[in-house]
């Protein structure tokens, strides 16, 4: 059973339901009024009656009062009979309407006595019959005919609640069906499928979260083919020149002795260099394995960050002379010392550098600086390596530090390859287990700061 059959049956059932209880509760509000207007009409036949007799008796017209009992026998038909007992003096007299005998069990006689108010020796007492019978018969037939109307009624609210029923569930349940679509769509592999619902409430609600995943799962599967893409370079190109300059060495080797020893150690720098490079590689990987388990760990100890700087400016020194960039750093030699892991501290150093690099053209400048401040009781070194590159957009910003995400200045041409867009991802988790915050702030062709703080001893 569908949820719009099932909706539609629920909201049919309750609208009965509620029809069926008013209903009721009006009926059997209306049973009992009209029950109780029925003793009020036995009342109302009592005193109209005792009004006639005492007229009668002002004016001495028995038959006036006869005639008036019969006239209510055929107004009421609940006055079954009424016997009338006159009596002045000594001498009594009775006269009856209607057939006391032929009155039936149900009829309840009630005896009413009237004198004579300017002759206290003469009055009449008034035995009158009440049918209780007919009193409950006219309220049956009152009570049968309202409960006609309102099953009229009930039948009317039940078609027209069927139809808001229907209209509703197929309403409420459209943008469900649009979404099981549309999951559909997605689960055969077609993503960022969108849907169009705009309201304000929990299903709008539901469906900008179905939007927002279905643009996420797109933004991650691009991100996977560029990573694969990236990953693919990464591995195939270092171990292609590995490969090419091994079979130069293999073949400069079977010839005999070389006639350059300066060139075979030039093949082995350069395989070096890439042998590090897949190391550097697989190492960044690993990293962020720790990271996504819970696994990244730094030992913290009093260091000297400057001389860390010193040597990853040295690293990158023969690379910054080749591309044509002033690298420096310009920490202040007379820093304390910062509770930090050396070698957490120095992949920072290295992977910051390296984007700064990549992104400064040559006549550009790359430096490391430093600034302490104060927050409460304790201290903070917030160092910074800034760059004079190109710069980046807000939208390359919002896409920092995340995994395999790159800007389009890395799609634009960087110096040296691109990268597969970890390095930041690992920066942020490093100093953030070192219990500092890592910040940046660019702008296009006005350079880039990332900033990163550490505690003092």
């Amino acid at each position: 059973m569908t949820i719009r059959l099932r909706l539609l049956l629920s909201l049919t059932l309750l609208f009965s339901l509620a029809f069926g209880g008013l209903g009721y509760g009006l009926v059997s509000l209306q049973k009992r009024r009209l029950f109780q207007d029925g003793r009020e009409r036995a009342q109302i036949i009592e005193r109209t009656l005792e009004r006639a007799a005492r007229d009668a008796l002002l004016q001495k017209d028995d038959v006036l009062l006869i005639s008036y009992v019969k006239f209510l026998r055929e107004q009421f038909p609940a006055l079954s009979y009424c016997r009338v007992q006159w009596e002045e003096g000594s001498r009594v007299r009775t006269v009856s309407v209607g057939d006391v005998r032929s009155a039936g069990e149900g009829v309840f006689e009630r005896p009413v006595l009237v004198r004579d108010p300017s002759d206290g020796t003469r009055r009449a007492v008034l035995f009158i019959g009440i049918d209780g019978r007919e009193l409950d018969r006219r309220t049956r037939q009152d009570v049968a005919r309202i409960s006609r109307d309102i099953l009229r009624l009930f039948g009317v609210a039940l078609i027209m609640s069927a139809i808001f029923s229907f209209w509703f569930a197929g309403r409420l349940t459209r943008p469900l069906v649009g979404l099981s679509q549309a999951a559909a769509q997605i689960a055969k592999g077609k993503l960022g499928v969108r849907l169009a619902w705009h309201s304000k409430d929990e299903i709008g609600a539901l469906v900008d979260s179905f939007n927002n995943m279905s643009a996420r799962l797109e933004a991650l599967d691009a991100m996977k083919k560029d990573f694969i893409s990236s990953v693919t370079h990464e591995l195939r190109s270092p171990l292609g020149a590995i490969t090419s300059f091994l079979n130069l060495l293999e073949t400069k080797a079977k010839s005999g002795a070389p006639a350059d020893v300066q060139q075979f150690w030039d093949y082995f720098h350069r395989i070096q260099a890439n042998v590090h490079r897949l190391s550097g590689f697989i190492s960044d990987l690993l990293d962020v394995a720790k990271i996504e388990r819970g696994k990244m760990e730094c030992h913290l100890r009093g260091m000297r960050i400057q001389d860390v700087a010193d040597e990853v400016v040295q690293f990158f020194e023969a690379k910054s002379r080749e591309q044509g960039v002033t690298l420096s750093n310009r920490l202040d030699r007379a820093l304390l010392e910062v509770q930090a892991d050396p070698e957490r501290i120095r992949q920072v150093l290295v992977n910051l550098l390296s984007n700064a690099l990549k992104f400064t053209p040559s006549g550009g400048s790359v430096w490391i600086q430093g600034e302490l401040y104060r927050e409460g009781e304790s201290r903070f070194l917030e160092v910074a390596v800034v760059d004079t590159g190109r710069g980046m957009d807000e939208q390359d910003l919002r896409g920092l530090f995340q995994k395999f995400q790159q800007g389009k200045n890395v799609q634009g041409g960087v110096q040296g390859h691109k990268g597969t867009g970890l390095g930041l991802f690992i920066v942020k988790n490093i100093v953030e287990a070192h219990g500092g915050k890592v910040t940046v702030r660019s702008a296009p062709g006005k350079g880039t700061q990332f900033l990163f703080t550490l505690k003092m001893s």
